[in-house]
């Protein structure tokens, strides 16, 4: 159950998601389903990630900057 302060915080656009993964899929041109596919990770893990909805862990980071070909910085910046 989600609190008044994450609902806040999602209101004013603070959430930790992986705002940036959603972007670089795009720009490359994979679908969620491709991109789980070639890194390993449900389809919903990285819904769930590029929304907030978990908080990404190191081996997410890994996985997914390698198929994309970035830094794992560039994930979470």
């Amino acid at each position: 159950m989600k609190t008044a302060k994450d609902k806040s915080l999602k209101a004013r656009g603070l959430t930790r998601g992986l705002t940036n993964l959603r972007i670089l899929r795009q720009r490359q041109g994979i679908s969620l389903s491709q991109l789980a596919n070639l890194s390993g990770l449900r389809r919903d893990t990285i819904t769930s990630l590029e929304t907030g909805r978990v908080e990404a862990q190191p081996y997410h980071l890994r996985m997914l900057a390698r198929v994309l070909g970035v830094p794992a910085l560039e994930l979470v910046s």
